[in-house]
């Protein structure tokens, strides 16, 4: 095989495995039944992934990033408080149109914090300001822990489609249970073992990735047995035109507000690539967790966040390839 296709094997098997994973769920959807009896492979895995994702998150860099304060405010806010009110805002004309799990996929990505590692890498290489984005991918995650659950639930209620209160506290009692307490162990870990943590990231991350996939496995495994699935899939195209766009607007928006601010080049790429993002790692993880009581439909509320996680991605590389990210100095 030429040297050409395997580095783009090597650079893109994520992805692919994700098509696969995807595929899989449909041509095996009873599988799922042997390999994740009871929903205990499923939740081991989701343990495992929170314990690495705290492992290897940089949570120093929080008490050596505070300074520029005013980037850490507009990412925060553009993450947690302006991306859920877009989506909730620009889906109003669609409501009678999409599946309401669609509709719950969509809340569930606008709520989730950005990637952990593609915006510090796609920031590193376009010379924008690394320390910045390590800090609010580190500040968002840890925040997302907490704030994305209640807002996806306070995005539910808005969207119609309100949880019962006890039906919440069982969600955020099995959030804790799966996320909270294995970030704060991996954080202890990393304590003590953070030469470790920083020498095995990039195996470490590989077999999160490995996880997610299992995952994902599950999820559309299981979906696949709901006659229904199919004929929702008919339905995907609107939905993902509306997410493509919808990164782009953001990916606009992000870059206007920090033009508007005065940020500096090497802030302004962080910008980019750090506000319109949102993390798959985090995001399968909670969304499994949450809508748990109702796996049947977990496939397809997966579906906004797999398309955009893939969009999100071409873009970026578009943007780090192109003359986009030379910005000039705001005066």
């Amino acid at each position: 095989m030429p040297a050409v296709a395997m580095t783009w094997l090597r650079d893109n098997w994520f992805l692919l495995g994700i098509l696969a994973v995807l595929l899989l769920g449909f041509v095996l959807p009873g599988i799922e039944l042997v390999l994740n009896r009871g929903g205990l492979a499923r939740t081991l895995l989701i343990v495992a992934l929170f314990l690495i994702a705290g492992f290897t998150l940089p949570s120093e860099t929080l008490s050596r990033g505070l300074k520029d304060y005013r980037l850490h405010l507009y990412l925060q806010t553009f993450i947690f408080l302006f991306i859920p009110g877009f989506f909730l805002l620009t889906t109003l004309p669609f409501r009678s149109l999409w599946d309401h799990q669609l509709y719950a996929g969509i809340f569930a990505l606008a709520v989730l914090p950005t990637t952990i590692s593609s915006c510090i890498v796609f920031t590193q290489i376009s010379g924008g300001n690394l320390m910045g984005t390590m800090f609010n991918a580190a500040l968002a995650n840890i925040l997302g822990v907490i704030l994305s659950p209640l807002l996806l639930s306070l995005l539910m209620r808005g969207g119609g489609d309100a949880l019962p209160t006890t039906e919440v506290l069982k969600i955020l009692r099995n959030l804790s249970l799966q996320m909270l307490i294995p970030i704060a162990c991996g954080q202890i870990l990393r304590r003590f073992f953070r030469e470790t943590a920083l020498k095995q990231k990039k195996a470490l991350s590989v077999a999160c990735n490995i996880f997610i996939l299992f995952i994902l496995f599950f999820a559309f495994s299981k979906t696949a047995r709901n006659p229904d699935f199919i004929g929702n899939l008919r339905f995907l195209l609107g939905p993902f035109a509306y997410l493509a766009v919808a990164h782009i607007v953001l990916l606009l928006i992000a870059y206007a507000g920090a033009r508007l601010f005065r940020f500096s080049r090497e802030n302004t790429i962080s910008v980019l690539y750090t506000a319109p993002q949102k993390t798959l790692a985090v995001g399968v993880a909670l969304i499994s967790t949450y809508f748990a009581a109702t796996p049947e439909a977990l496939g397809i509320v997966l579906l906004p966040l797999v398309f955009y996680h893939a969009w999100q991605l071409l873009v970026a590389g578009f943007i780090k390839s192109s003359k986009l990210v030379r910005i000039p100095e705001s005066r």
